[in-house]
């Protein structure tokens, strides 16, 4: 499937088997680019943001089946691009997302939120290939009963691309009983003239959070309910569409209702 998209876009993607995917971000574009993915296989996806484009670019991961992603994003000279991940899938998934940054003064902004029913191993990096480029790759993510997630973050700069700007914050929060949740935060940056951080944390749900949320009226699945939904709050209010909006709201509700009853 190739796509060449130069306005607001939803693509409703089922994959099966074997799938390959390139989307083409015209140059001096710019809008919301929504993907709703359902399906299983081993799927190749190539996003080439073109020179002067300017896009959010929106994926809601509703598989239950298991997937294998391979995900390139190229961002070209004066690009920027905010990719937004909701993944509130179940079953066996393995995510490699690289970012290219392969034109000056590139951007992009990864905000990640994940709700882990079963098993999900990411992989994401971001390759500064130019000068004056910046990333940020956020991810923010909950491990319910038996879920795993492994989470491998990094950030590379190689000599010469000067006044490049690489950051990286991962939260994980358990909120289940035996989950395992790893991040493993990575920079590797041969240039002095940057700029790079990283943050992870893995932690339990605080239990006085909780009993606050309690001594309001709440059960306590309720309140582990309300904490769900303010973890994927960024994803959230990134969009834009009052009916997608409320239709991911209805989806999150079935399955943190599925899961705590």
């Amino acid at each position: 499937m190739n796509y060449s998209i130069d306005k607001d876009t939803q693509l409703d993607l089922k994959f099966k088997d074997k799938d390959a995917l390139t989307i083409e971000l015209s140059p001096n574009s710019s809008g919301t680019l929504t993907m709703n993915v359902e399906g299983s296989g081993a799927i190749t996806i190539d996003i080439n943001a073109q020179a002067h484009s300017h896009w959010k670019v929106l994926w809601i991961n509703h598989s239950d089946g298991a997937l294998d992603i391979i995900e390139n994003v190229n961002v070209d000279e004066h690009a920027d691009v905010r990719l937004i991940y909701g993944e509130l899938s179940t079953g066996k998934h393995t995510k490699d997302t690289k970012v290219h940054l392969i034109g000056d003064h590139a951007n992009v902004e990864l905000i990640a939120a994940v709700l882990a029913f079963d098993e999900l191993q990411w992989s994401m990096q971001a390759d500064h290939k130019a000068r004056n480029t910046e990333a940020n790759l956020n991810t923010n993510a909950i491990i319910l009963d038996n879920g795993k997630l492994r989470l491998d973050v990094e950030g590379k700069i190689a000599k010469g691309f000067i006044r490049s700007k690489t950051h990286q914050m991962s939260r994980i929060l358990n909120l289940g009983k035996d989950t395992q949740g790893i991040v493993f935060p990575k920079l590797l940056i041969d240039e002095n003239d940057v700029e790079a951080s990283h943050a992870a944390s893995v932690g339990q749900a605080n239990d006085e959070h909780i009993f606050y949320l309690q001594s309001r009226g709440l059960t306590k699945l309720e309140a582990l309910r309300l904490m769900i939904k303010g973890y994927l709050a960024p994803v959230i209010k990134e969009i834009d569409q009052i009916e997608i909006q409320e239709k991911l709201m209805e989806e999150i509700d079935k399955k943190v209702n599925d899961y705590v009853r």
